[in-house]
């Protein structure tokens, strides 16, 4: 299946198959809370410019920034909440 982000987990002591139970986990939250890819892009990359263009952001753009932010805390407590030591366990989202 082709998809238009990738989305890796780093947690230092998982198997990959368990990574990637988890990654399927992350993305499929996402895209519930976000309601498509399409959106899961938009709001990734309104994050993406947040991070760099501190304090020169439109209203516009950081009220998207602000849904991916919301959309990608909880796509990670719902990936992770089965998985002991992943406090410092965190998804890397990157466009295809």
């Amino acid at each position: 299946m082709f998809y238009a982000y990738t989305v890796t987990l780093h947690h230092p002591s998982l198997s990959p198959s368990r990574c990637q139970d988890a990654e399927a986990r992350y993305r499929q939250a996402l895209e519930q809370a976000l309601g498509s890819t399409d959106e899961v892009l938009r709001t990734w990359r309104a994050w993406q410019e947040a991070e760099h263009k501190l304090g020169s952001l439109s209203e516009e753009t950081w009220k998207i920034a602000r849904q991916w932010l919301i959309a990608a805390e909880r796509a990670r407590q719902t990936a992770l909440q089965d998985l002991a030591n992943a406090s410092d366990a965190y998804f890397e989202v990157q466009r295809v």
